[in-house]
């Protein structure tokens, strides 16, 4: 896989310093370079939207962690290997999803959640 140090990078900032903007800013560039922007079919952008979903939650912005979680599904199951190349369980990780899209949805306060790693 292109790029592993830096999604490594990513998965370390996000499991361990839980700054989301910095994820963001990690696979940002990976996204740009590899997509040059014209789509959102790529590992890098559905797990950078993840991050800033947790950002806007942790902020209290319940309605724009909503629409970037869900934008986050819309291709979900076609990156799904590509999650797994990272060692990253994608069916746990979408059941998390959910589940925070439900915390959500409910108004209920920011929680930690973390990539499940196999």
């Amino acid at each position: 896989m292109k790029h592993k140090e830096k999604y490594c990078e990513f998965i370390k900032t996000f499991q361990e310093e839980r700054d989301f903007f910095k994820c963001h800013e990690i696979l940002e560039d990976i996204w740009v370079e590899e997509t040059k922007c014209e789509t959102r079919k790529h590992v890098s952008i559905n797990l950078l939207l993840v991050a800033v979903a947790l950002h806007h939650w942790r902020n209290k912005n319940f309605k724009g962690a909503i629409q970037v979680l869900e934008n986050s599904l819309n291709n979900y199951d076609e990156i799904s290997l590509e999650l797994e190349k990272l060692n990253i369980n994608s069916k746990e990780l979408k059941v998390i999803i959910l589940d925070v899209l439900e915390e959500l949805k409910n108004g209920n306060e920011y929680k930690e959640i973390y990539l499940p790693k196999y």
